[in-house]
């Protein structure tokens, strides 16, 4: 499917923030900006029910609706706009998956729509309603980054599902307006304060800039358009946090040093040398504000995150990245993150291209973590069993993980290039096994 052309240049219609507009131009042939879901059903979701709900509930979110235009007008810059003539129908897809109709044949097509574009001509989501594994369904559903972070895709996904079976009967609930994080007056700051957070951001923003680029391993090489993925089975959040407790760690500390340890030993497996092996991961860190409810809008950063791939003991691996978590939460890399974030969508797409390659050149792989409805949720009356999610992968990086906590348990994903990872399930796999020989080693 080609993106047609975007739509004349509008002077009405909410601006795109600059953050917004340098992940709307970073989609790449072989690498799609596009944020892709997964909900599994233990049951057949009503299809005609499903579009009900969401024909009554789009207009809770314009941007569902509405398209970019102007983005090659300087003057006006890029907005958004109602698309014409916007049918539900157009977005939503039913099929089913081949026979058997397991989890590897929903992964090899999950697979093929994240290595496809969004047609940036139409409001940029799609929702495909899979008929399988099993007597279930999967939803997979696809939003283009531009529309929004993690945290924001979450918001808008609990507005579109109900905590009881029968809630979908209920007319949507009339929309708080959302709002805008207060900012908290702290005083005029000391001259002496500013020039010094200047010169640490300045020195921040040096150092990253001349970091060595990360060593070659199967995990960096050339992208091809042909993408696979693969989701761990559910680990209990209440283990995890057992866990972090005993070790003084926190979840996030756990969950990301079992990834570590599922990585290296993937690498060794595929002949690695490891020893003293480290490698970058690039990571999102939530910028929003506890008081902002807003549903739409990228509020992140990104961080350089130091991945020790030759330590194979489970708990010296989790200090080590407890260490290198603490590092970062006490520096001033999210700031000097979220400035080269918004610098991205000042550039022309070419440039921002290249300078996005530069610095993702330093990674190996982009990893995430979302944050979930703690609670079960129903769409259209149906039960939500699990949920994953994968990220897209910035300036060229063929590999990404996810993290995504839902009800009490948390979910593995990976994405990968089929010519890099040609089986990322290898990978989940091992999350599985990391995690639970670092519990044997707690208890």
């Amino acid at each position: 499917m080609s993106a047609a052309a975007p739509p004349a240049p509008s002077t009405s219609g909410e601006a795109l923030s600059r953050a917004d507009l340098a992940w709307l131009n970073a989609d790449e042939p072989t690498n799609h900006f596009v944020v892709t879901s997964l909900a599994l059903f233990d049951e057949r979701l009503d299809v005609d029910r499903f579009k009900s709900v969401l024909a009554a509930r789009v207009g809770l979110h314009p941007r569902l609706t509405q398209v970019v235009a102007g983005t090659s007008n300087p003057i006006l810059g890029a907005r958004w706009v109602p698309a014409t003539g916007f049918d539900l129908d157009a977005h939503i897809h039913r099929v089913a998956i081949a026979r058997p109709g397991g989890t590897g044949e929903l992964a090899a097509y999950i697979g093929d729509l994240v290595g496809r574009p969004i047609d940036l001509s139409r409001p940029l989501w799609e929702s495909h309603i899979i008929d399988g594994p099993g007597a279930g369904t999967a939803l997979v559903t696809r939003f283009h980054h531009s529309l929004g972070d993690g945290q924001a895709m979450v918001r808008m996904l609990l507005s579109l599902t109900d905590s009881t079976r029968e809630g979908w009967r209920l007319p949507p609930a009339r929309p708080r307006r959302p709002r805008r994080p207060q900012r908290k007056s702290q005083g005029r700051p000391a001259l002496t304060a500013l020039a010094r957070q200047g010169l640490d951001a300045a020195g921040t923003l040096a150092r990253l800039t001349l970091l060595d680029a990360d060593p070659p391993t199967p995990f960096r090489g050339e992208l091809t358009l042909l993408k696979r993925v693969a989701w761990s089975a559910p680990l209990s959040l209440a283990s995890v946090k057992h866990v972090a407790h005993s070790t003084g760690t926190t979840v996030n500390d756990v969950i990301v040093s079992v990834i570590a340890g599922a990585l290296g030993g993937y690498l060794r497996g595929h002949g690695q040398e490891t020893r003293g092996l480290r490698i970058r991961a690039m990571v999102p860190v939530n910028l929003r504000a506890a008081d902002d409810t807003r549903m739409t809008g990228n509020q992140f950063s990104l961080v350089y995150l130091e991945l020790p791939m030759a330590v194979a003991g489970p708990l010296e691996r989790l200090m080590r990245v407890k260490i290198e978590m603490d590092r970062i939460k006490a520096s001033s890399e999210p700031a000097v993150g979220w400035l080269l974030v918004r610098g991205l969508g000042l550039l022309p797409a070419r440039l921002e291209h290249a300078t996005s390659a530069f610095y993702a050149g330093k990674a190996s792989l982009v990893l995430t973590n979302v944050i979930g409805p703690d609670k079960a949720i129903y769409l259209a009356g149906s039960p939500v069993r699990q949920m994953t999610f994968w990220e897209p992968e910035s300036g060229g990086l063929g590999l990404g993980m996810s993290i995504y906590s839902y009800a009490g348990e948390i979910t593995v994903g990976a994405v990968s290039d089929r010519n890099l990872v040609a089986r990322p399930s290898e990978i989940t796999d091992g999350v599985e096994a990391e995690f639970a020989e670092l519990q044997r080693q707690v208890e």
